[in-house]
């Protein structure tokens, strides 16, 4: 017999974090001509992805997604305890890249995964303000369109387990 209470038993936590970045407003124009080559570097702990780029543009469009296996208690304790360090922090880097040189820095935002995860528990779609580095001045932007959604992966379980779940464990009996 189990030691968790049936409130516990219940309790759905996600195991994955699925990122759909859908489009920026207002971001900065470091090319020619007043527009930017932009792209997103999404980042979760030390997995990171990036969108494609989306050329000259101050408004770009992407729709890509990205999913992140998230650490275990991230969502609930907000990565305190024994999780490592950035777990909890979603982080959206918009970049303009450069022909020559290293890519300019537009702005960033960072989302706190367990503040969303209390306040939905399933899809959060939302525009975020680009801030600038933490010690710069604050300048205007922009803005960059996300949708953060809780998935469960749960590949342990399988239809019998499921079926059987409340029934007697004796296979002979009908």
């Amino acid at each position: 017999m189990s030691s968790l209470t049936v409130e516990e038993d219940q309790k759905w936590l996600p195991t994955h974090v699925q990122v759909t970045v859908l489009r920026g407003r207002g971001l900065r124009g470091k090319g020619k001509h007043g527009t930017s080559d932009v792209y997103t570097i999404i980042q979760l702990g030390k997995e990171k992805y990036s969108t494609c780029v989306a050329e000259k543009t101050t408004e770009p469009e992407w729709r890509e997604e990205c999913t992140f296996e998230l650490q275990p208690g991230v969502p609930e304790t907000g990565g305190r305890s024994s999780c490592p360090a950035g777990s909890n922090e979603l982080v959206l880097i918009a970049m303009h890249r450069a022909l020559m040189g290293l890519d300019v820095f537009l702005g960033q935002a960072v989302i706190q995964l367990d503040k969303i995860f209390h306040e939905t528990r399933c899809v959060k779609n939302e525009w975020y303000k680009l801030n600038s580095k933490s010690g710069k001045k604050e300048k205007e932007r922009g803005d960059i369109q996300v949708t953060v959604q809780f998935t469960r992966n749960n590949l342990t379980a399988s239809m019998y387990d499921l079926i059987m779940k409340d029934k007697d464990l004796n296979i002979f009996t009908i």
